[in-house]
């Protein structure tokens, strides 16, 4: 497999952020710009990831695009472009048969990122049962324990745009959440409940794996809650 990396001259980017929004922050000695907080929690419930070298480290955020997601990339790019040394890169993959773009956002390794890292990985001891080296600890993503309260329209928001789908011959939205255990999923469930008072199916999707189904009673009010906060072309995963 060939990577070839494509030069991104011109970012364009539709900014549909309400930036009154209420939005809590962390560390005060390391804060995330406000209206970035919530964003960062959704996308890191989806698709987001967090990487730490060494425990004592700083932790980078990254994130990779399909190559139907330029727009969305390059929205994502622009937010966190405080944060990163680079622009959101176009890579060209040439597999066997065929040659596909993907888009992936890094940002540089910063103090503000650990606090992230921190509540949506832990050390996974069955992974790290299995290894010879006990040096090379294997953490995992969850789902916070504390996601209650961090849950707000714009997390559910982005939680959508990088994790849902939208079922058109149910007329139902999709969280696909299928790395996370089903008392992970079930918590979340739970917290989109109690904040927005909309109904949230835990479905068994295969093997040990659970999704998230918003069904067409909840779908009014899922779009009412969402919608303003969505990049535009992402909209189609709620219906619009």
């Amino acid at each position: 497999m060939k990577i070839n990396i494509i030069n991104l001259n011109k970012i364009s980017m539709n900014n549909t952020i309400n930036k009154s929004a209420n939005i809590n922050q962390f560390d005060p000695d390391f804060p995330i710009k406000a209206d970035l907080h919530s964003i960062l929690i959704g996308i890191m419930l989806g698709d987001g990831s967090l990487y730490r070298s060494s425990p004592t480290a700083n932790v980078r955020f990254e994130m990779s695009f399909g190559q139907n997601y330029k727009d969305f990339a390059l929205f994502a790019g622009n937010l966190f472009k405080e944060y990163m040394s680079n622009s959101v890169k176009a890579l060209e993959i040439k597999g066997k048969n065929k040659i596909y773009i993907n888009y992936r956002l890094k940002t540089k390794s910063l103090p503000i990122f650990v606090q992230y890292y921190e509540i949506f990985y832990k050390l996974d001891f069955l992974m790290n049962k299995k290894k010879k080296n006990k040096n090379l600890n294997k953490y995992k993503k969850i789902i916070p324990t504390n996601i209650g309260e961090l849950m707000d329209p714009v997390v559910l928001a982005y939680l959508i745009m990088t994790d849902g789908n939208f079922d058109k011959g149910r007329n139902r939205v999709r969280i696909y959440t299928n790395s996370y255990s089903k008392k992970e999923v079930d918590n979340l469930a739970k917290a989109i409940k109690i904040k927005f008072n909309i109904y949230v199916g835990v479905l068994h999707d295969r093997k040990n794996q659970w999704i998230l189904t918003i069904g067409a009673k909840n779908l009014d009010l899922l779009r009412d809650t969402v919608s303003k906060y969505f990049q535009n072309s992402m909209l189609y995963r709620i219906g619009l």
